[in-house]
């Protein structure tokens, strides 16, 4: 059964009807989906959501990606209150950064949120560059906007002076900017490819 709801009369600014949504109105939601990871299924176009007791859990599960959903890519995200059910606009896309042979003074998580910071918004340390199990290579989740082009190199300054050190990626999904689509990029858009033939041509002098 569904729930009841309250007629309650929009505010008007001059000639203009405004709904005002205030903190108390969307407490409820925020809680309840708080745990929340959104997936999105590149090739299917199909947007999943799963909830979890904790947030320690749903963290755990984002550290341990990439995952695939029947054989395909899925981009996780975090849930947020503006989120929009839109695969035109997930242009945002956490992806797995590695740092091979980054020397292991520079392992800390202030160290490794400086050098993230250069890709996106940096989210964890995978569990192995934590524990420093695996040295050959520190690995960060980052969230980015893949519609710009990602580094492959970054310049470091230290106390001992500069390090040229080399960025790679687990993976990295194909993105038109030119269409705001995954699944291609702008040397395979069709839709741009069928623009530019349809442009009249100049004539010949």
């Amino acid at each position: 059964m569904g729930k009841a709801l309250s007629y309650i009369p929009p505010s008007l600014k001059g000639d203009k009807v405004v709904v005002q949504l205030e903190e108390a109105d969307i407490v409820e939601q925020e809680a309840y989906w708080s745990t929340a990871l959104i997936g999105f299924s590149i090739m299917m176009m199909d947007i999943i959501s799963s909830n979890f007791a904790m947030i320690s859990d749903r963290d755990l599960v984002m550290q341990s990606g990439p995952y695939t959903y029947r054989n395909r890519p899925v981009i996780l995200r975090n849930w947020e209150i503006d989120f929009e059910f839109n695969p035109e606009c997930l242009n945002k896309v956490l992806l797995w950064i590695k740092f091979p042979s980054l020397p292991l003074g520079y392992w800390s998580a202030e160290a490794l949120s400086k050098l993230a910071s250069v890709v996106g918004r940096p989210m964890y340390i995978d569990k192995y560059t934590a524990a420093m199990e695996r040295i050959s290579y520190a690995r960060v989740l980052v969230e980015t906007d893949i519609s710009h082009p990602l580094p492959d190199r970054v310049e470091i300054s230290t106390l001992s002076g500069i390090i040229q050190q080399n960025l790679t990626y687990d993976w990295v999904p194909k993105f038109c900017v030119d269409c705001n689509l995954f699944g291609h990029n702008s040397d395979e858009c069709q839709k741009k490819q069928k623009v530019e033939t349809e442009e009249p041509q100049a004539p010949h002098p």
